[in-house]
Parts: structure tokens; C-alpha cells; sequence
């Protein structure tokens, strides 16, 4: 098939999976990512509102800038967004690999899409697709020797996703490996209008370093294995992809050797490969740590999945090449490895994506309030899900507030006649609130406890659980 052709086809094709994405978004009630899917959106739909939001750190500004006009239709537009950015990476892969694959370079597409962690991505509104869009963007100016150009684009990763610096570190000895001098400066573009952007507010010329949110809670979250992302990988990528990147690598080594293909497996070595594996290396290590408050969540490697698609193409042709014209192999081979590449994302995930059983008792217990004379008190709060049910403002403290001033005293500021929502996986553990301080608390009272209908153990092993308090009004036992 001529690649115009192809592409036409390929772009009938995207639009198509955009309907039946977004499709699945609408009816899935509940969502992927947890508590930072709640935290990103509110971030991205409240920035217009208070633009202070657009630099903020743990929001990720460039996701922020990307996805509020989309935020503006709600959690769901976020998340539609996800879709869009996804499948833009999908296709841009696609393109950065077509010269060299001809007319498999399709496949690249799926290889992207049914990666099992990117694909349940499309139904969340975390980040980590557009670090891979900026990322993929970097690799496509790369491949057509466009270098300032993806050096301006690599800078403006860690504003995706904070561990991008470790990739902005590999391109640049890349870069300075290729004498590609006068596109260094480039990679500080990001910093630098950032920088430039937040001084202003944080008064403040180095914010974007001092206002680093990762400052490690090995004592909440805990630490693992060296080798937790490498057992994991089945689950992440998915076996067929897998495979084919282990052969891409061979070929790559292969390559090496040949004078005539040793420029390009050297280019694809040092800005694809490398910068995959130092990202891959960096999260086993910050979670065997337990350093930069991270939980080992499998998620993370989403934002590099388009490395690995690249890769894998190689190792695609590469077995391609070993088929003889005898078995079919423009027939066999690409059907044989569509029907491989959908069997793990369906098989760990079920879409469209129902609420998880945490989302059903914060569900009840939000119902419950907004239908309660206590509907109209301010409402302190654990768990941003249970905020984001209530429908409210995050960001209007008169209604609303995320955890009591001083968990030593939870008493202590927080006004007469307010409700409190205790959850056990955030109450113990980010907020650092035992229960018992509430429970024991003469000035609380207890209105209503919420269970799932079969238990289960939050994060510290604490019984889930959700406790809705009332803070007793004047002249009920409160502290002077």
C-alpha cells in the first residue's frame, strides 16, 4: 500500500477508535488512577479560574495548559483529552518509525494503543500520556534530524512529568555525542520560560526547583524490589510487545557491526533505547529506596511506552525478515500479531470501567450528605473523590477544605457546626489522622459510618471504611 494511501487509511482509522474511546469514557462510571486522576482534573479545570493553578508543580503544567480548555466539560472532557493526546502519540510513533518499516508501520499504532498500561490510560485524567506525546514529538524531530527543534521539545518534559529530567540528562550526552552543540541551549527552554513564567507568583527566580512536590514518604508508601517494574512488565507492555523489543534490541546489537546500518541502530541507541532504560531504571531504584514519594505504581511506564513501540518495530522486521514469502508473511504474520497485541489489555482490564469499591461507599457517603441538614456546613475532607461527588469548588476554603488545619489537635480551627469526612486509606495515612483522635475527640460527633459490602484493607492495613463527623456547635465541650 503507497504510504499517502496508508495514511489516509491510518487517520480513518484513529478517528474511528476516537469515537469508540470516547464512547467508553462517557459510560464508564468509574475511572483509572485514583486519587490523582480527581487531583489533575480539578487542577486543569480550575486553572481559568485561578490561573495560579497553571504553574503548579504537582499538576503538571504542561498537562495543565493541554487539557483545561477540555476540563471545562468536566471530568469526562479531561479524560477525552486522554484520548486525543493518546492517540496523536499513537499515530506520531507511527510516523517516526514509516520510513524504515514501510508498509507494516501500522502496527506501531497498536503497539502503542493496546500496551495494557496505556490503554486503560485513555480512562483516567493522569499525565502520563502527555509526557509520551512530548516525548514521542522530541524522537520524530530526532529521526528527521530536526535536533533544536527536539531539544526545545525535550525541555518542556519535566513540566509533564517531573522524572523527565532524567531523559532531558541522556539527550543531552546524546546530543553533545553527535556534536550537536547549538541545540544544547535548547534543552533548557522549558526551565527557562517557566521560570520566567511562575517568578511573578512565587517571588522566586528558581521555583520550578525549589517547588519540587517529591520530597519522599517511605514512611507511608513504603518501599520494594530493585526488580519490581521488570516483574511487572507482562502486565505493563504486554508479552507480544515485549517480545518484539527484546528482538529489536538484538537487531540493534546486530546492526552494530554493519557499516551500513550502524548510523541508525547508533541514533536509535542513544535516543530511543537509552533514554527508555535510564527511565525505567530510575523509578526500580526511587522504589526500592522508597525515595521521591514513590508507590511503585506500574502507571509511571506509560509515559515511555512509545520508546518501546519504536523499538519493537525493529523487532518486528526483524522476524519479518526471517519468514519466507512461502508462509505469507504480509498476511500471517500482521494478523497473527493484532490478535496477540488485544489479548492483554482485555485480559486485565474490563471497559467500560466500573466504580471500584472505594468510589462506591465515598459515592453513598456524599449522597448521603447532600440529601442531610449538614448539606450547607463547610466540609472538611480526605479523599478528593468524595469532594468531587459533592460537586464543589476545591478551592473555595468557605465551603470547602482538604484535611483539618492540625491532625495533632483536629479540633484546633476548624469551626463549630463543620463535617468532617474520615476515609481509611487517606485519613491514616497522607493525613496522618488516626482515627481515634476523632472517635475519642469530645468535640466530634459521630453522624454516619460507611462500608463496603465486602471488607477490605486500605493502604496500612487499616479496615476501608468511610466516617462522617460533626464538629459540635458553641457551647458543646469545644476548647477555648
Amino acid at each position: 500500500m503507497p504510504i499517502k494511501r496508508q495514511e489516509k487509511w491510518i487517520i480513518g482509522t484513529l478517528l474511528t477508535l476516537f469515537i469508540i474511546f470516547s464512547t467508553l469514557v462517557l459510560l464508564s462510571e468509574g475511572f483509572y488512577g485514583g486519587g490523582d486522576s480527581i487531583a489533575h482534573y480539578r487542577i486543569s479545570r480550575y486553572a481559568l479560574r485561578y490561573p495560579h493553578l497553571f504553574l503548579d508543580h504537582w499538576g503538571k503544567p504542561v498537562f495543565t495548559i493541554l487539557s483545561s480548555p477540555f476540563s471545562w466539560l468536566g471530568f469526562n472532557g479531561t479524560r477525552i483529552f486522554n484520548v486525543i493526546a493518546g492517540l496523536l502519540t499513537a499515530f506520531l510513533t507511527y510516523r517516526t518509525v514509516r520510513e524504515e518499516t514501510g508498509k507494516d508501520a501500522w502496527l506501531a499504532v497498536l503497539f502503542v494503543i493496546l500496551a495494557p498500561v496505556y490503554f486503560i490510560l485513555f480512562f483516567s485524567a493522569v499525565t502520563e500520556i502527555t509526557f509520551s506525546l512530548v516525548l514521542i514529538f522530541s524522537v520524530y524531530y530526532i529521526y528527521r534530524e530536526k535536533y533544536t527543534a527536539a531539544a526545545l521539545m525535550i525541555s518542556f518534559l519535566p513540566f509533564a512529568r517531573t522524572e523527565g529530567f532524567v531523559i532531558v540528562f541522556v539527550i543531552l550526552a546524546a546530543l553533545t555525542g553527535y556534536r550537536q552543540y547549538k541545540s544544547i541551549p535548547f534543552l533548557f527552554g522549558g526551565f527557562v520560560l517557566f521560570s520566567l513564567a511562575g517568578w511573578p507568583y512565587y517571588h522566586d527566580p528558581l521555583w520550578v526547583i525549589h517547588e519540587i512536590p517529591y520530597t519522599g514518604a517511605a514512611d507511608i508508601y513504603g518501599h520494594g524490589t530493585l526488580m519490581h517494574f521488570v516483574h511487572n512488565a507482562p502486565r505493563i507492555f504486554g508479552i507480544p510487545l515485549l517480545f518484539f523489543w527484546i528482538l529489536g534490541v538484538y537487531s540493534l546489537v546486530r546492526d552494530m557491526s554493519s557499516r551500513e546500518k550502524r548510523e541508525r541502530a547508533l541514533k536509535e541507541t542513544w535516543f530511543v533505547v537509552l533514554p527508555f532504560l535510564a527511565y525505567f531504571a530510575a523509578h526500580s531504584y526511587v522504589w526500592w529506596k522508597g525515595l521521591g514519594s514513590s508507590l511503585g505504581l506500574t502507571r509511571v511506564m506509560a509515559g515511555v511506552v512509545p520508546l518501546v513501540a519504536v523499538t519493537a518495530m525493529r523487532g518486528y522486521r526483524f522476524v519479518a525478515g526471517q519468514i519466507t514469502e512461502s508462509l505469507n508473511r504480509n498476511v500471517f504474520l500482521p494478523a497473527i500479531t493484532l490478535v496477540a497485541l488485544l489479548i492483554p489489555p482485555l485480559h486485565f482490564y474490563r471497559v467500560p470501567v466500573q466504580q471500584d469499591e472505594t468510589q462506591k461507599v465515598l459515592s453513598q457517603a456524599a449522597e448521603w450528605l447532600k440529601h442531610s441538614p449538614y448539606a450547607g456546613h463547610r466540609i472538611y475532607y480526605y479523599d478528593l473523590y468524595f469532594q468531587f461527588r459533592l460537586g464543589l469548588d476545591p478551592y473555595d476554603t468557605e465551603r470547602c477544605c482538604e484535611k483539618v488545619p492540625d491532625p495533632g489537635d483536629p479540633a484546633k480551627d476548624v469551626p463549630a457546626g463543620s463535617i468532617i469526612q474520615w476515609d481509611a486509606h487517606y485519613g491514616p495515612n497522607e493525613g496522618r489522622l488516626p482515627l481515634k483522635k476523632l472517635l475519642d475527640n469530645p468535640e466530634y460527633t459521630l453522624l454516619k459510618v460507611f462500608k463496603p459490602k465486602h471488607s477490605f484493607m486500605a493502604l496500612g492495613s487499616h479496615e476501608y471504611a468511610v466516617y462522617i463527623f460533626l464538629r459540635k456547635p458553641a457551647g458543646h465541650g469545644e476548647s477555648q
